[in-house]
């Protein structure tokens, strides 16, 4: 039990150091099955306009989901509910070579990071919404643990 709970303090330690971070969160579909008419909604604000960020994607998937990608649609909207932004993408989770997962992981659970937007201007400050939709064959899409997005400040190339 101290193990556990000395890994959690130290997990939010290293959680806090990270100055990039300006919103994190995931949501977990039901029985890790994603439904295709499931729009998982994230909002957060932005404090700076004159800053470039990069919206990223992170998806916890199983050995056993029935592709090497997947697609995922989305709309970046802003505080009137306008969409800025958005576009059908798709990500590979196993490498199409070697047919291992892609990202981090152990046992049968896997997460990646995927971009989105990569030095991204919004064009103003305020509070901003994403919508992610699963774009697949499926009313519900098997093995998906969670889906969430990660805004941070973008790094000088």
């Amino acid at each position: 039990m101290k193990t556990l709970l000395s890994c959690l303090v130290l997990s939010a330690a290293l959680m806090a150091c990270d100055e990039t971070r300006v919103y994190e969160d995931h949501v977990n579909p039901p029985d890790a099955f994603w439904l295709a008419d499931s729009l998982a909604r994230f909002e957060f604000e932005i404090d700076n306009y004159q800053q470039e960020y990069n919206v990223l994607v992170n998806i916890r998937n199983g050995l056993q989901f029935p592709h090497a990608n997947i697609y995922i649609k989305y709309a970046l909207k802003d505080s009137l509910d306008a969409e800025l932004v958005g576009e059908l993408r798709n990500f590979d989770l196993f490498n199409t070579k070697s047919g291992y997962p892609v990202g981090q992981g152990s046992g049968d659970i896997y997460e990646s990071q995927h971009v989105l937007l990569k030095n991204y201007a919004f064009p103003a400050s305020g509070l901003y919404q994403i919508d992610l939709q699963q774009y697949m064959r499926y009313d519900s899409l098997p093995q998906i643990y969670s889906v969430g997005i990660r805004v941070e400040k973008a790094q000088p190339d």
